[in-house]
């Protein structure tokens, strides 16, 4: 299995990548919480559709990516 780096960042840091362009912002949560809240511009990716549909949704996979959710998936 390959390991992948994880590194997390502050509030201040995402809203800058964000602005730039320079990062895909994917939430893990339901389709249903996404729905009720999310971060605009976020990519809705449920958890336990990460590895069958990561491919299709994702613009491109070697762009930095960062990963967030509410709570319990």
């Amino acid at each position: 299995m390959n390991q992948l780096e994880v590194d997390t960042i502050h509030r201040d840091e995402l809203i800058g990548l964000r602005r730039s362009g320079r990062v895909t912002l994917v939430d893990v949560l339901s389709p249903e919480s996404y729905a009720t809240r999310h971060i605009p511009g976020a990519i809705n990716l449920p958890v336990a559709d990460v590895t069958r549909r990561a491919h299709e949704v994702l613009p491109d996979r070697h762009a930095p990516i960062v990963v967030y959710c509410g709570g319990p998936t």
